[in-house]
Protein backbone atom coordinates (compact mmCIF):
# COMPACT_ATOMS: atom_id res chain seq x y z
CA UNK A 1 0.00 0.00 0.00
CA UNK A 2 1.29 3.24 -0.95
CA UNK A 3 2.34 4.92 2.48
CA UNK A 4 1.17 8.79 3.44
CA UNK A 5 2.87 11.50 2.19
CA UNK A 6 6.65 11.34 1.83
CA UNK A 7 8.94 14.19 2.86
CA UNK A 8 10.06 13.58 -1.11
CA UNK A 9 9.28 11.20 -4.32
CA UNK A 10 12.46 9.40 -6.52
CA UNK A 11 11.59 8.33 -9.95
CA UNK A 12 13.65 6.15 -12.24
CA UNK A 13 13.63 7.70 -16.17
CA UNK A 14 14.13 4.54 -18.03
CA UNK A 15 11.04 2.61 -18.34
CA UNK A 16 9.34 4.05 -16.04
CA UNK A 17 9.25 7.82 -16.80
CA UNK A 18 10.34 7.50 -20.61
CA UNK A 19 9.31 4.64 -23.71
CA UNK A 20 13.08 3.90 -23.74
CA UNK A 21 13.77 0.06 -23.03
CA UNK A 22 11.64 -0.75 -26.13
CA UNK A 23 13.74 1.38 -28.17
CA UNK A 24 16.85 0.34 -26.88
CA UNK A 25 15.97 -3.45 -27.05
CA UNK A 26 15.32 -2.46 -31.19
CA UNK A 27 18.94 -0.69 -31.19
CA UNK A 28 20.72 -2.96 -29.03
CA UNK A 29 19.48 -5.99 -31.55
CA UNK A 30 20.34 -4.18 -34.61
CA UNK A 31 23.72 -3.82 -33.50
CA UNK A 32 24.16 -7.22 -32.57
CA UNK A 33 23.19 -8.43 -36.03
CA UNK A 34 25.55 -5.75 -36.92
CA UNK A 35 28.04 -7.52 -35.35
CA UNK A 36 26.84 -10.94 -36.08
CA UNK A 37 25.55 -11.74 -32.87
CA UNK A 38 22.25 -12.36 -31.49
CA UNK A 39 20.41 -10.60 -28.98
CA UNK A 40 17.71 -12.54 -28.10
CA UNK A 41 14.61 -10.62 -26.18
CA UNK A 42 15.04 -12.60 -22.91
CA UNK A 43 18.82 -11.81 -23.30
CA UNK A 44 18.09 -8.27 -23.90
CA UNK A 45 15.86 -8.41 -20.24
CA UNK A 46 18.58 -9.27 -18.53
CA UNK A 47 20.20 -6.15 -18.80
CA UNK A 48 17.34 -3.53 -18.05
CA UNK A 49 18.04 -1.79 -14.75
CA UNK A 50 22.00 -1.93 -14.89
CA UNK A 51 23.99 0.31 -15.38
CA UNK A 52 26.42 0.80 -18.57
CA UNK A 53 29.45 -0.32 -17.13
CA UNK A 54 27.87 -4.07 -15.58
CA UNK A 55 25.91 -3.98 -19.24
CA UNK A 56 29.34 -4.21 -20.97
CA UNK A 57 31.06 -6.65 -18.44
CA UNK A 58 27.95 -8.73 -18.97
CA UNK A 59 28.42 -8.76 -23.13
CA UNK A 60 31.74 -9.68 -23.02
CA UNK A 61 30.86 -12.72 -20.55
CA UNK A 62 28.00 -13.17 -23.34
CA UNK A 63 29.76 -13.09 -26.13
CA UNK A 64 33.63 -13.56 -25.17
CA UNK A 65 36.61 -12.05 -24.20
CA UNK A 66 37.35 -11.30 -27.87
CA UNK A 67 33.72 -9.25 -28.33
CA UNK A 68 34.49 -5.95 -29.31
CA UNK A 69 32.44 -3.82 -26.54
CA UNK A 70 33.44 -0.27 -27.67
CA UNK A 71 32.50 -0.98 -31.28
CA UNK A 72 29.17 -2.56 -30.02
CA UNK A 73 28.40 0.50 -28.31
CA UNK A 74 29.44 2.98 -30.83
CA UNK A 75 26.91 0.83 -32.99
CA UNK A 76 24.76 1.31 -31.05
CA UNK A 77 24.41 5.14 -30.53
CA UNK A 78 25.03 5.41 -34.37
CA UNK A 79 21.54 3.59 -34.69
CA UNK A 80 20.28 5.38 -31.78
CA UNK A 81 20.84 8.75 -33.16
CA UNK A 82 18.81 7.86 -36.55
CA UNK A 83 16.07 6.75 -34.28
CA UNK A 84 15.51 9.46 -31.86
CA UNK A 85 16.08 11.91 -34.94
CA UNK A 86 13.71 10.24 -36.68
CA UNK A 87 11.02 8.87 -33.67
CA UNK A 88 12.11 10.83 -30.75
CA UNK A 89 12.10 9.15 -27.24
CA UNK A 90 8.39 9.05 -26.01
CA UNK A 91 7.06 9.71 -22.14
CA UNK A 92 5.38 6.82 -20.27
CA UNK A 93 1.52 6.69 -20.05
CA UNK A 94 0.89 8.77 -17.19
CA UNK A 95 4.49 10.08 -16.50
CA UNK A 96 3.76 14.06 -16.78
CA UNK A 97 0.45 13.69 -14.81
CA UNK A 98 2.87 12.23 -11.91
CA UNK A 99 4.84 14.23 -11.88
CA UNK A 100 2.88 17.38 -12.13
CA UNK A 101 0.39 16.01 -8.94
CA UNK A 102 3.39 15.25 -7.24
CA UNK A 103 5.24 18.92 -7.85
CA UNK A 104 1.60 20.45 -7.41
CA UNK A 105 1.48 18.80 -3.35
CA UNK A 106 4.56 20.35 -2.65
CA UNK A 107 6.35 17.09 -2.51
CA UNK A 108 10.17 17.24 -3.99
CA UNK A 109 10.60 15.47 -6.52
CA UNK A 110 13.97 13.36 -7.79
CA UNK A 111 15.64 11.45 -10.63
CA UNK A 112 17.86 8.48 -9.88
CA UNK A 113 18.97 6.92 -12.85
CA UNK A 114 21.67 4.59 -13.98
CA UNK A 115 21.83 6.34 -17.41
CA UNK A 116 24.66 9.07 -17.87
CA UNK A 117 23.72 12.62 -18.38
CA UNK A 118 24.31 12.85 -21.95
CA UNK A 119 21.20 10.42 -21.82
CA UNK A 120 19.15 12.32 -18.97
CA UNK A 121 19.59 15.66 -21.33
CA UNK A 122 18.43 13.53 -24.34
CA UNK A 123 15.47 11.81 -23.02
CA UNK A 124 14.43 14.47 -20.24
CA UNK A 125 16.14 17.73 -21.17
CA UNK A 126 12.76 19.35 -21.70
CA UNK A 127 11.49 17.81 -17.92
CA UNK A 128 14.64 18.40 -15.89
CA UNK A 129 13.50 21.34 -14.60
CA UNK A 130 10.86 19.75 -12.72
CA UNK A 131 13.40 18.05 -10.39
CA UNK A 132 15.05 19.39 -7.41
CA UNK A 133 17.75 16.49 -7.14
CA UNK A 134 18.88 14.35 -10.53
CA UNK A 135 21.18 12.08 -9.65
CA UNK A 136 22.69 9.76 -12.89
CA UNK A 137 25.63 6.95 -12.79
CA UNK A 138 28.34 9.09 -13.10
CA UNK A 139 27.80 10.86 -9.71
CA UNK A 140 27.80 7.83 -7.56
CA UNK A 141 30.59 4.78 -7.00
CA UNK A 142 28.24 1.81 -7.61
CA UNK A 143 25.83 1.64 -9.97
CA UNK A 144 22.07 -0.17 -9.33
CA UNK A 145 21.66 -2.21 -7.46
CA UNK A 146 23.65 -0.44 -4.80
CA UNK A 147 22.14 2.01 -2.94
CA UNK A 148 24.45 4.57 -3.68
CA UNK A 149 22.22 6.06 -6.42
CA UNK A 150 19.29 6.95 -3.97
CA UNK A 151 21.36 7.51 -1.14
CA UNK A 152 22.51 10.78 -2.88
CA UNK A 153 19.27 11.63 -4.37
CA UNK A 154 17.99 11.79 -0.89
CA UNK A 155 21.01 13.51 0.45
CA UNK A 156 20.70 15.67 -2.23
CA UNK A 157 16.94 16.36 -1.28
CA UNK A 158 17.69 16.76 2.53
CA UNK A 159 15.29 13.68 3.20
CA UNK A 160 15.84 10.23 4.90
CA UNK A 161 15.74 7.83 2.98
CA UNK A 162 13.05 6.10 4.67
CA UNK A 163 10.73 9.05 4.59
CA UNK A 164 10.80 8.81 0.78
CA UNK A 165 8.99 6.90 -1.81
CA UNK A 166 11.07 5.34 -4.91
CA UNK A 167 9.47 4.32 -8.49
CA UNK A 168 11.21 1.94 -10.63
CA UNK A 169 10.13 -0.57 -13.50
CA UNK A 170 13.23 -3.44 -12.63
CA UNK A 171 13.85 -5.70 -10.23
CA UNK A 172 17.55 -3.94 -10.47
CA UNK A 173 16.59 -0.90 -9.38
CA UNK A 174 13.81 -1.75 -7.16
CA UNK A 175 16.49 -3.31 -4.82
CA UNK A 176 19.02 -0.65 -4.93
CA UNK A 177 16.17 1.18 -3.47
CA UNK A 178 15.72 -1.41 -0.62
CA UNK A 179 19.00 -1.33 -0.35
CA UNK A 180 19.03 2.61 0.98
CA UNK A 181 15.70 1.74 2.81
CA UNK A 182 13.73 3.55 0.83
CA UNK A 183 10.15 2.64 0.32
CA UNK A 184 9.60 1.65 -3.42
CA UNK A 185 6.47 0.97 -6.09
CA UNK A 186 6.94 -0.80 -9.14
CA UNK A 187 5.68 0.00 -12.20
CA UNK A 188 6.69 -2.92 -14.33
CA UNK A 189 7.52 -2.38 -17.94
CA UNK A 190 9.54 -5.39 -19.65
CA UNK A 191 10.35 -7.34 -16.71
CA UNK A 192 8.10 -8.69 -14.65
CA UNK A 193 9.41 -8.59 -10.95
CA UNK A 194 9.92 -12.06 -8.94
CA UNK A 195 7.56 -12.44 -6.25
CA UNK A 196 9.98 -12.05 -3.45
CA UNK A 197 11.00 -8.40 -4.62
CA UNK A 198 6.89 -7.67 -5.38
CA UNK A 199 6.58 -8.76 -1.88
CA UNK A 200 8.99 -6.17 -0.76
CA UNK A 201 7.98 -3.42 -2.30
CA UNK A 202 4.82 -1.52 -1.01
CA UNK A 203 2.87 -1.96 -4.23
CA UNK A 204 3.09 -2.91 -8.08
CA UNK A 205 1.00 -0.98 -10.05
CA UNK A 206 0.18 -1.27 -13.95
CA UNK A 207 0.98 2.37 -14.67
CA UNK A 208 1.61 5.64 -12.99
CA UNK A 209 -2.03 6.66 -14.18
CA UNK A 210 -2.88 3.63 -11.26
CA UNK A 211 -0.06 4.69 -8.94
CA UNK A 212 -1.84 8.80 -9.44
CA UNK A 213 -5.01 7.83 -8.69
CA UNK A 214 -3.73 5.56 -5.31
CA UNK A 215 -1.77 9.06 -4.08
CA UNK A 216 -4.51 11.09 -4.31
CA UNK A 217 -6.82 9.16 -2.34
CA UNK A 218 -4.38 9.35 0.89
CA UNK A 219 -2.44 12.62 -0.34
CA UNK A 220 -4.82 14.80 -1.28
CA UNK A 221 -4.27 16.85 -4.63
CA UNK A 222 -3.16 20.00 -3.72
CA UNK A 223 -0.25 21.29 -1.27
CA UNK A 224 -1.30 21.94 2.52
Amino acid sequence: MIPHRPAAVVCDMDGLLVDSERLERRVWQAAAADHGVEMSDERFATFIGNPIDVCEQMLAGYYGAGFDVDAYRETCHRHMRVIVDAEGVPMRPGALEWMEFVIGLGIPLGLATSSGPALVHERLGGQLHRFAAVVTRADVARGKPSPDIYLEAASRLRADPADCLALEDSPTGARAAMAAAMPVIIVPDMVTPPPEIARATVGVYASLVTVRDAAAQLWGTREP
